[in-house]
């Protein structure tokens, strides 16, 4: 990887890293002022790594089925690998240690547009095991991607498709129309 390459993929590293600790502190103080440590217990926000993605590969499905979900048409993988090549994409894994073990709770990824007005949600799943993370993903996957895009100079966060858009309506995510798209997307204002 060319020197260049490096240095972009390590800014962006670095602005992904201060998102999540800009998003843990937040949830802390949340946490000591209302209560529910014990769902949030042991949780760790990280990149996408080999370990997650084999994870989501022998782990997950598992526990797919026609009352959860199926999985996605593509593997998380192949997804990753379709992002990685921009330094400034959106990735996190949601990790929580369940009695001594390493459960992948949540995974998702994104990127932001070219000209960098909004970051895009492309994928997000979570895990349908019985030790599901109670407190729900999409608050620290939205809040991350937010923190993000804000560090990106973006305007406005998106979802791409949203399986089930009313989830996202409580988190202050509208409808949106992108020119020159058939996709239906989810926004928010930063």
């Amino acid at each position: 990887m060319p020197i260049f390459d490096e240095y972009h993929h390590t800014y962006y590293y670095a602005l992904k890293n201060h998102s999540r600790s800009l998003v843990v502190k937040s949830l802390n103080t949340k946490i000591k002022a209302y209560g529910g440590r014990e769902n949030w217990d042991s949780l760790t926000l990280r990149s996408i790594n080999v370990e997650a993605i084999d994870y989501a590969r022998t782990e997950w499905p598992k526990h797919y089925g026609a009352s959860t979900h199926n999985g996605f048409p593509v593997s998380w993988e192949r997804l990753f690998h379709k992002f990685m090549h921009r330094p400034s994409y959106f990735d996190l894994a949601i990790w929580q240690e369940i009695e001594n073990v390493k459960v992948l709770q949540g995974l998702a990824l994104g990127q932001p547009s070219n000209g960098k007005t909004h970051l895009v949600l492309n994928w997000v799943e979570r895990s349908f095991a019985p030790t599901y993370f109670k407190g729900g993903i999409l608050l620290p996957i939205l809040a991350c991607a937010e923190e993000y895009a804000k560090l990106l100079g973006c305007q406005r966060v998106l979802i791409k498709d949203a399986v089930d858009p009313n989830k996202y309506e409580r988190y202050g995510y509208t409808e949106y129309q992108l020119a020159k798209t058939k996709a239906k997307y989810l926004a928010k204002e930063l």
